[in-house]
């Protein structure tokens, strides 16, 4: 059985964990995100797609 101090250690030690678990999940190949102004702007003169994707649809 822990004590109330080991309680909260252990829940300090997990708080931290997560922590670094939630930081490294938001910036795992963040370095391959496009940042604004990097976008590329479509082509005008390629027509957009009118396929619609095979699937389930809501029709």
């Amino acid at each position: 059985m822990l004590s109330i101090d080991d309680e909260v250690t252990l829940v300090e030690i997990l708080a931290i964990l997560l922590g670094f678990g939630v930081t490294w999940a938001i910036y795992y190949n963040s370095d391959r995100a496009e940042l604004p102004g990097e976008a590329t702007e479509p082509d005008p003169t390629v027509p957009e797609e009118t396929v619609s994707h095979p699937g389930r649809t809501l029709e």
